[in-house]
């Protein structure tokens, strides 16, 4: 399935939200979810993380790269209009940050620019996002295979290898 039977309020909320929050689970299938900066790269439908290389979540990953990460846009007086999408797919550990260089693939080079661009807190030396920098040395790819666009309760589903399902298609 490609990027054209996605909807496009699917594309804006990955676009435009600042937070996903990751799913991982350990060897015992215990569940850790942790709130990420991510990049969505429109062109290959990928979504970007960036881990600590002995993290609890680079751990996970590491054991079992099935992931569910969700991005939201919250309405804080009407829930019904409250919009998301829910991303299942496979994690890829790719390389530090640091290593990246011109000679690198250019979809990781640019995930790695879209982070400074989008957020360039990460760029300061001095500010309170320091710590975060030290621990986010790591980049991570996203691989969806399924996702979810909910407005209310309102759903759309996108599967990467199938046709996109509408509830009235049930």
């Amino acid at each position: 399935m490609g990027k054209e039977n996605q909807p496009p309020e699917m594309t804006e909320v990955l676009t435009t939200s600042h937070f996903a929050y990751l799913c991982t689970t350990d060897l015992d299938n215990q569940p850790h979810i942790t709130p990420m900066f991510y990049i969505y790269d429109e062109k290959t439908n990928d979504l970007y993380l960036r881990a600590s290389a002995g993290s609890k979540k680079m751990q996970n990953i590491q054991g079992n790269p099935k992931i569910c990460l969700t991005i939201d846009i919250r309405d804080e007086i009407n829930p019904f209009n409250n919009r998301g999408v829910m991303v299942q797919g496979k994690a890829v550990i790719e390389k530090t940050v640091k290593s990246l260089s011109g000679n690198e693939d250019e979809k990781l080079l640019r995930a790695s620019k879209a982070f400074e661009k989008k957020y360039p807190v990460l760029l300061e030396r001095h500010s309170p996002i320091a710590e975060y920098r030290k621990g986010s040395e790591i980049l991570i790819r996203i691989a969806p295979q399924r996702m979810v666009y909910w407005r209310g309760p309102h759903f759309i589903t996108v599967n990467f290898d199938k046709k996109v399902i509408h509830p009235s298609d049930l």
